[in-house]
């Protein structure tokens, strides 16, 4: 919502109201600079409610080798459905001169696929946190992306299509499956504190940790029980001019029962961006020692109130023995309709060996973001 133009019009009309009040007492008063002040700083004060609505007709086809391996049910599926809506509450308000306090709030239509997470709120809440800002830098703690996230993993998060429905895929009730390859690294996003440095000249430092269960200070002991463990992160960016350049890594301490969550060889990743008036282009890799390596390549084209979108990504799982490679492309065409609507339309085509089924999909959709 535009804040801004909200207060400015109760504000109006709070003024006329008293005004009008005041003229019956004493025939001709007026609300004072202070009173509007006042009131203007109280309703600035609110958070501002902002969402997106959206919808997509997506048509998913999954072949025959997902039978074997309960990875989907094999064929072809038409659907009108829910594309990550979402609503959220955000704000932020000076404390102190040079200092801001902020957080923000945001439900989405998408439960976490992972069932048995223990989150510290619920699972429809994707993000939940408060934080300052200031000549320090920024620090913040709760539920959030991860700062190694944020800037390493943008063709992941870049297109419409984000979920993909499958029977029986994860988990076995058929859930909303991540489409696109996310990096090899495990630190969640739950339970966070992250911080991030203010600019020398070009460079930022950014880091997180997050506080897991406290317990057991042994972790990843695979008898599923709770354990303590301070997984973190570290990301270096620079951002001259158009270019953005950035290094990190996850150091996947986090204790659990999966291959994944035991093993803690670090994962370190790397990205480049060009943000041009027309053009972006963005490369990324990461690897983790015999876990996996995540390539992806992302190109787009704005004219006018068109945007032409472009992706490969490329996983070499390195777990025996089911050794596979997937390669995903993603093609998309997008149309502003109007500064908060657009329209898209977006083909996706995943292959691997014979491990996993191939899939394609293409979906029709709309948004709306207020």
């Amino acid at each position: 919502m535009k804040r801004k133009g909200i207060v400015l019009a109760l504000a109006v009309v709070a003024a006329g109201g008293v005004q009008a009040q005041d003229q019956d007492r004493s025939g001709d008063s007026e609300l004072t600079l202070a009173e509007v002040d006042a009131l203007t700083h109280r309703l600035d004060m609110m958070p501002e409610i902002y969402g997106q609505l959206g919808l997509v007709m997506e048509h998913r086809d999954t072949e025959n080798t997902a039978v074997s391996r309960n990875r989907g049910t094999a064929g072809s599926k038409t659907a009108f459905r829910d594309s990550n809506s979402w609503i959220g509450l955000r704000n932020r308000t000076e404390l102190m001169p040079g200092t801001e306090g902020f957080f923000r709030a945001e439900w989405t239509s998408i439960p976490s696929a992972d069932e048995d997470s223990d989150r510290m709120f619920d699972e429809h809440v994707e993000y939940a946190y408060i934080g300052l800002e200031g000549d320090f830098g920024r620090i913040w703690g709760g539920v959030d992306d991860t700062v190694y996230e944020q800037q390493l993993d943008h063709v992941a998060n870049f297109f419409e299509g984000e979920y993909r429905h499958e029977d029986g895929i994860y988990p076995a009730t058929g859930e909303n499956a991540e489409r696109h390859l996310f990096g090899p690294y495990t630190t969640g996003r739950d339970r966070l504190v992250q911080y991030t440095t203010p600019s020398w000249g070009d460079f930022r430092m950014h880091a997180a940790v997050q506080l897991n269960e406290d317990g057991n200070p042994e972790v990843g002991s695979g008898s599923g029980e709770e354990k303590e463990s301070r997984p973190y992160q570290a990301v270096l960016s620079y951002t001259p001019g158009n270019w953005e350049w950035a290094l990190g890594m996850d150091s996947n301490d986090g204790g659990g029962d999966t291959v994944q969550e035991m093993d803690n060889e670090n994962t370190y990743g790397g990205r480049m961006t060009y943000e041009g008036e027309r053009w972006h282009f963005t490369a990324q890799y990461q690897h983790r020692k015999d876990i996996a390596s995540v390539a992806a390549l992302l190109t787009s084209y704005r004219i006018g109130p068109n945007r032409f979108s472009i992706s490969w990504e490329r996983e070499r799982d390195e777990l025996e023995p089911e050794t596979e490679t997937t390669n995903a492309y993603t093609a998309q065409v997008l149309h502003d309709l109007t500064e908060s609507m657009a329209v898209y339309v977006e083909g996706y085509k995943a292959s691997s060996n014979e491990q996993t089924p191939d899939r394609s999909d293409l979906m029709v959709g709309a948004r709306y973001r207020f």
